[in-house]
């Protein structure tokens, strides 16, 4: 009873920690009244920027012609359809005059505004792993998922401080106020500000203070706000991306709830569409599509340009001019910026946050997967993280209840505290910190500190990464119980940007026990497609020891899958395991079946991507004169579990044959 009670108030201080440090930092946002009072205004807009939006088409047209307008429809991940049909009434010489959005195609939208091509805004949509630049948040301002990440990479493209009123194109964004209940027009103001309002899905995403407004997406009302453009036309062209969920089980209560919000905005812009029957329409073909289905991005995109063909006896009929010349340059001066950006990004897949940013919420954390730099830790922690970045600097803060990622699983808790610094672009320096708990409830300390420098070559298919740590775990009275330091290169390559083959090659010194011992440390990684859905790894790892002292430590780390002490133990301080051998060989193979066409849902929130199903096998050599080596090898299956497509996690689930315990072994893994 003593012992659990410990435990118990252990970890609440543990949490307690991490709600400290959040509270005293997180910035509330000031409360929002329902201030409308205004009911028969419901149906009147308020509108910002239209005097000099209708100057700015009139200048485009000369008064010579009728303006030709582009209404770009929302759709969550099939509204990047219309970055096909941007591409495919260039080739035929169209440029709108102005652009009507709202949703996630005023994404497409604005960057197209601002002056990027097709080709370009596809290529840094797809260059991103999207799922990386939204973060979980406690709703304290009205959303789950932060945008801060994603705002700052759009900051890096086209400045902090750029205006959409400034764009060569005209451009209106069609939001909702939650405080006035009416639809908002913006057609002038900061460019973040208007794309965070355009596509903030209520509960998703926070609404966005905008001049005394509350803003939502306006795609909550209508999907299509056609009508809009007939006030300044009656020459319009209209992208629309539907949904339909064929195969959506209406008995599950999320996707009930997503298609009734469907019903009524598909209604409207259903309607708008046939009460202006002179409308060239789009039908984009992507309406089976799940509306955050951003891994489909290339499909998505072409099916797009293949239903703009089937306009292209109307479109041709368009008296619209091309891109201008101020357009053409800033395109060839934006693939310059466009190149470092994106080379900047891929580098840690970071950037500067353009303010401070904070994120609560419930979490899990693991530092043990395939390429993970801790050596001397094999950790998973639940509970509650705290996110804090501001410009370079990133801090987090992680506590509840930790466990070994592999079995035996002893649960015990944990809290960690990690800060990392992006001194230069190519330069990160990183400091963790961990206070968990042994076998007896007493405190044990571990901590990290590491620099890196990445630079990449050939188009970005290879990264030379140079590391340099040095990992410490303590005993509770602070006695050493792990050193180990590590310096060496990284070599990454991959055939074709974003392609399942690649090449990891590692080399490095390490120097560990009581600082007295040396060793050459060398590892390969490999993953190579066989065909469309199936995939082989090849691995090895390989440590010899420089002072010929036997005993080489052999770590989790290393990708040995062995719940054994004594394997595990060798080589480390206090440990009775004698090896006189001067070296530890490690080879590693699988083989998965990852089927393309399988990704399973529930209730469209949580969608399960890559998703795997293969057999693993270990050998193991660390003994002298060892000609068979000890064998695990078993089943495992992996799947990255996303929220909205926005967030996700990596998980994988071993089970097998231990051949150093004659037992099985199983477990899970987190990352990648």
């Amino acid at each position: 009873m003593e012992q659990t009670i410990r435990r118990i108030v252990i970890i609440v201080v543990m949490l307690s920690c991490v709600l400290i440090t959040a509270f005293a930092t997180l910035t509330i946002p000031p409360n929002v009244l329902d201030n409308s009072n205004q009911l028969l205004a419901a149906t009147v807009p308020v509108s910002y920027g239209e005097p000099s939006f209708r100057e700015r088409i009139l200048v485009r047209t000369q008064g010579e012609r009728d303006p030709v307008g582009l209404v770009l429809s929302g759709g969550s991940a099939r509204a990047f359809a219309h970055i096909g049909v941007l591409q495919y009434i260039e080739e035929l010489g169209i440029v709108p005059d102005f652009i009507i959005s709202n949703s996630m195609g005023s994404l497409v939208g604005i960057l197209y505004a601002a002056g990027l091509s097709p080709e370009q805004i596809f290529t840094i949509i797809a260059e991103l792993d999207i799922t990386q630049l939204f973060d979980l948040s406690w709703p304290i301002s009205g959303g789950i998922l932060d945008t801060s990440r994603f705002t700052a990479l759009v900051a890096a493209y086209l400045g902090e401080n750029c205006q959409i009123e400034q764009f060569p194109i005209p451009i209106m964004i069609v939001s909702e106020d939650l405080a006035t209940k009416r639809q908002v027009r913006i057609m002038e103001g900061n460019v973040l500000e208007v794309l965070e309002a355009a596509f903030a899905l209520p509960v998703y995403f926070s609404p966005v203070a905008f001049r005394g407004h509350l803003l939502i997406d306006g795609g909550i009302t209508n999907l299509v706000p056609l009508d809009i453009a007939y006030d300044f036309t009656d020459t319009t062209i209209v992208s629309t991306t539907f949904y339909e969920g064929s195969n959506v089980n209406l008995r599950n209560a999320i996707s009930i709830l997503n298609t009734s919000l469907d019903i009524g905005k598909r209604r409207q812009g259903i309607e708008a569409l046939l009460n202006h029957n002179d409308t060239i329409w789009i039908r984009c073909d992507v309406e089976d599509f799940s509306f955050m289905d951003f891994a489909a991005l290339p499909e998505i995109v072409t099916q797009g340009y293949l239903s703009a063909q089937l306009k292209t006896q109307e479109l041709k009929t368009l008296d619209a001019r091309g891109t201008t010349s101020d357009m053409r340059e800033y395109r060839a001066e934006f693939l310059t910026k466009q190149a470092q950006v994106l080379s900047n990004y891929h580098l840690y897949t970071r950037v500067k946050q353009r303010k401070l940013s904070q994120q609560l919420f419930f979490g899990l954390r693991s530092v043990n997967y395939q390429s993970d730099p801790w050596y001397l830790r094999d950790e998973v922690t639940m509970g509650l993280l705290y996110n804090l970045r501001w410009k370079s600097l990133w801090f987090s803060m992680h506590g509840g209840a930790g466990w070994e990622s592999l079995s035996p699983m002893k649960i015990y808790p944990s809290l960690t505290a990690s800060l990392s610094y992006q001194m230069v672009t190519p330069v990160l320096f990183e400091f963790d910190f961990a206070l968990s708990a042994d076998e007896n409830w007493l405190p044990t300390w571990y901590h990290r500190l590491a620099l890196q420098a990445r630079k990449a070559f050939i188009d970005d298919q290879l990264y030379t990464t140079l590391q340099l740590w040095w990992e410490n775990q303590l005993s509770s009275d602070f006695a050493l119980q792990g050193m180990l330091v590590h310096g060496g290169v990284v070599l990454d390559w991959q055939s074709v940007k974003n392609s399942p083959l690649d090449v990891r090659v590692e080399g490095a010194y390490q120097l560990s026990g009581n600082w007295d011992r040396q060793f050459l440390h060398t590892r390969i990684d490999t993953n190579i497609p066989v065909s469309r859905d199936f995939y082989l790894q090849l691995g090895y790892t390989g440590r010899y020891a420089l002072d010929a002292l036997g005993n080489v430590p052999i770590y989790r780390g290393d990708g040995f899958k062995t719940s054994a002490a004594a394997v595990l133990a060798q080589g480390s301080l206090g440990s009775t395991t004698i090896s006189p051998a001067n070296f530890m060989v490690i080879g590693r193979l699988g083989f998965d079946w990852q089927p393309q066409s399988f990704k399973p849902t529930a209730g469209e929130l949580l969608i399960f991507e890559e998703s795997s199903l293969g057999i693993y096998g270990d050998m193991l050599w660390h003994r002298e004169n060892q000609i068979i080596p000890q064998m695990a090898f078993g089943a495992r299956i992996k799947t990255v579990i996303s929220l909205l497509g926005l967030n996700s996690l990596p998980t994988s689930f071993y089970i097998g044959y231990d051949g150093p315990t004659n037992g099985i072994f199983w477990g899970f893994m987190f990352g990648r």
